[in-house]
């Protein structure tokens, strides 16, 4: 039987590192995917919103303009949907606008107007002409508080006049990752088994075809069948 357990360790083995590595880059994989998702969705939410805050930025207006009333009353909308069997009761998006020179005219979240946020990556970028975004954590050594950024251009005439930044706490897409990688981790766990499963198959089904081709030898006093060697200790 020492064969059969040689057999199935090495077959367990191969199969069990391969499943663990497999898991390994698919967990390592969910939550970056998700985010690039994310970030992909709000480029385009800022880009639009950008076409929509420039008259009210070149007018002056941008603190009491129909854009700034939009968005707060966006802000108030009640919601409870439920999205691939996750519940959303919140809308997350948070927007500010800042001038050519990177004073915040208007913050939805109402924390930064007046602020100066020339330094910021996601304003200074799109100030120079480039993509501008960044994830800053609200909580120091704390991932799950990660809030992304993400700005386009206010233009008017062909000219850059402002900068429009969308803001979207992590956190929010949290419960999506939580499941994919929960779901993930349970088909992981599956495969092992099933890998085992068939490995003790596979180990008992090669044990049993040697033992039934390998010749019977018994001992000296016994019998010798056809097909054994004797073992006389001469030569010839």
């Amino acid at each position: 039987m020492r064969l059969g357990i040689r057999v199935l360790f090495g077959f367990f083995l191969i199969t069990g590192l391969a499943a663990f590595f497999v898991l390994r880059v698919f967990m390592a994989e969910v939550k970056p995917s998700v985010r690039e998702v994310m970030e992909d969705m709000m480029v385009d939410t800022a880009n639009i919103l950008a076409e929509l805050a420039s008259d009210d930025l070149a007018t002056g207006h941008m603190a009491t303009g129909r854009f700034a009333e939009h968005v707060r009353s966006y802000a108030r909308r009640p919601i409870d949907v439920q999205i691939w069997g996750l519940a959303k009761q919140s809308l997350d998006f948070r927007v500010y606008v800042t001038d050519i020179r990177g004073t915040v005219l208007f913050d939805s979240g109402n924390v930064a107007t007046g602020q100066d946020y020339s330094r910021w990556r996601d304003v200074a970028r799109t100030l120079r002409g480039e993509y501008g975004a960044r994830a800053t954590r609200e909580v120091q050594h704390d991932d799950r508080s990660s809030v992304m950024y993400v700005a386009a251009p206010i233009t008017q005439g062909g000219k850059t006049i402002g900068v429009l930044t969308v803001a979207k706490p992590v956190a929010t897409i949290q419960a999506f990752i939580d499941r994919a990688e929960r779901k993930i981790f349970l088909s992981g766990v599956l495969l092992l088994v099933l890998s085992l499963a068939i490995g003790v198959a596979v180990t008992l089904w090669v044990v049993w075809s040697i033992l039934q081709a390998a010749p019977l030898c018994p001992g000296r006093r016994a019998r010798r069948p056809a097909g054994c060697a004797a073992n006389t200790g001469r030569a010839g």
